[in-house]
């Protein structure tokens, strides 16, 4: 048997995503903040977001943006539902939506699921009307947050974590789906928590961590990617890297 895909992970272990996710919202603010100001989002846009978890970028985008949630995991839609986000089931793909149907499409740390890149912006490149925008944002291959997600992660979750993270081959890949004006930006930022126990239960939760303590989460924070301490606040360092492109005019 292969590797799970990001359906059957999040199947698995979704709805402890999502409590981490609606009870602390404003951890990956900074994150958030950093892709979608590449898009640079205007009223009137409609905006896919694949995959969409249980919603929560709908949150955050200007007034007038129309949110298309695409959901491959059961367990995000009902969840998403509980909360009023009607999220259209269908895989990373996005399959059923309409071609040329979209300004722009969102993807933000779901890529690293899935092994078929290439198909995937082929298949994103597709929804964008000419000159429509796309931004995919994941985890760099041999960076602090990939040996994190695979080591520690790996070892304490039901599912393991075995990712398909991005390369120096990514604007290439980006290209080859049928992008053009292609760029990849690197961004650095911090998830917040107001304490160490805060973030060490945000952490829990989101990555599904079983029999471990809060201490000793803490302590493979500490050790990679990081943490940093300000104002009172405690910040984990994070950072993924972005392919930015548009569909041909």
């Amino acid at each position: 048997m292969g590797d799970p895909h990001y359906e059957d992970i999040f199947d698995a272990r979704g709805g402890r995503y999502d409590d981490a996710m609606r009870r602390w919202p404003m951890v990956r603010d900074e994150e958030f903040g950093f892709v979608l100001d590449l898009l640079d989002l205007g009223a009137g846009e409609i905006l896919v977001d694949v995959p969409s978890g249980g919603g929560y970028l709908a949150e955050r985008v200007p007034e007038g943006v129309t949110v298309v949630a695409v959901e491959a995991s059961e367990a995000f839609v009902e969840r998403g539902r509980q909360q009023g986000v009607r999220a259209v089931a269908a895989g990373l793909r996005a399959e059923g939506l309409a071609a040329g149907s979209a300004d722009a499409v969102l993807s933000l740390a779901g890529m690293h699921h899935e092994d078929d890149h290439d198909e995937l912006f082929g298949a994103w490149a597709r929804l964008l009307r000419p000159g429509g925008r796309l931004v995919a944002a994941d985890v760099v291959a041999g960076s602090a947050e990939a040996v994190f997600l695979d080591g520690f992660v790996g070892e304490w979750t039901s599912t393991g974590h075995a990712g398909h993270y991005f390369g120096d081959d990514l604007a290439d890949l980006a290209a080859a789906g049928g992008l053009v004006d292609v760029a990849v930006v690197d961004g650095r930022y911090h998830w917040w928590a107001s304490t160490d126990e805060e973030l060490a239960a945000f952490c829990t939760r989101l990555f599904g961590l079983e029999g471990v303590t809060a201490d000793q989460v803490l302590a493979a924070l500490d050790r990679g990617p990081g943490i940093d301490r300000d104002g009172g606040r405690v910040g984990l360092r994070w950072g993924l890297r972005a392919v930015t492109g548009r569909a041909p005019a």
